[in-house]
């Protein structure tokens, strides 16, 4: 199986300094992660086919499937579906990052590209399932990452959380080396048509 990953915060990323303000007018009513964006991302990640590694502190490091678990508690299903919370994203994740000694976000997702690739089987239990990482991006409000995943990095910021704009960023991240060999493919083909018209 293969899949397109986002390695997802949530701190910075499903919340923001907007979604306060509004949750205060509300009484505080839908908790601390923002409803609208948890719906927003299971639409995109069904739109588009892609899934979820959790590199956020909201992980359960222990196995994914506590980390599911604890998603799918977070939903209020008295709630309208768009506001069932966490617990609507919670079927696209298939992984938790491990925590590192130093607790360095890039390390961590690195790791687990190791795990995928089965160079520590112990650690398994992070993932839902064995698969392999097709396109892939890290979303997230920090930007400790790795010299060589900057160009596969979507950075928040708290004020925003997600924006439409971030979104467009990840599609053309995640999506890059197919369109890529579409448009060799394409060339190929303009230029096959246009020697055999002659």
């Amino acid at each position: 199986m293969i899949y397109n990953i986002i390695f997802l915060d949530i701190d910075g990323v499903m919340n923001s300094e907007q979604y306060v303000r509004w949750n205060h007018r509300h009484h505080h009513r839908y908790g601390s992660i923002d409803p609208r964006e948890c719906y927003r991302l299971a639409r995109f990640c069904e739109k588009y086919n892609i899934r979820l590694v959790i590199s956020s502190s909201w992980r359960n490091s222990n196995s994914w499937k506590k980390t599911y678990d604890e998603f799918m508690n977070e939903g209020m299903l008295e709630l309208p579906y768009r506001h069932h919370g966490m617990k609507i994203i919670a079927p696209y994740i298939v992984g938790v990052t491990p925590y590192c000694e130093s607790r360095h976000r890039g390390t961590e997702i690195k790791a687990f590209f190791d795990i995928v690739d089965g160079k520590y089987p112990d650690f398994k239990k992070l993932m839902k399932e064995d698969f392999t990482i097709g396109g892939w991006c890290i979303v997230d409000d920090d930007n400790d990452m790795l010299e060589e995943q900057l160009d596969h990095f979507v950075q928040t910021k708290f004020m925003n959380g997600l924006t439409r704009n971030d979104y467009n960023k990840i599609l053309k991240i995640i999506y890059y080396n197919e369109l890529k060999k579409c448009l060799e493919d394409f060339s190929y083909f303009k230029k096959y048509i246009s020697d055999h018209g002659k």
